[in-house]
């Protein structure tokens, strides 16, 4: 009879859970960059949007990965003679 009243755990819906990825917040910050650029905002508003906008800046900055490093000379093809005189020769 115990059995009968429990339900199976499938029948519980389960949250979805909540994110935020680090694009839904670039986005974010370039919506409220164009708002006030627009004038959507009044002068004593300013302020607070401002603020707010600086504190999301900032959490993006702290959680971006870092830039990639260019890659090193011994990676980089080598240029040929023939290709540097071309585009002497191009710009002249």
């Amino acid at each position: 009879m115990a059995e009968e009243n429990s339900t199976p755990e499938t029948d519980v819906a389960q949250p979805e859970p909540i994110s935020l990825t680090l694009q839904d917040l670039n986005v974010t910050a370039n919506i409220i960059d164009l708002a006030v650029q627009r004038g959507a905002f009044k002068g004593a508003e300013a302020q607070t949007v401002g603020q707010a906008f600086n504190k999301l800046v900032d959490v993006i900055q702290k959680i971006s990965p870092p830039p990639a490093e260019p890659a090193s000379d011994a990676e980089a093809p080598a240029e040929t003679p023939a290709e540097t005189t071309e585009e002497t020769a191009t710009k002249e």
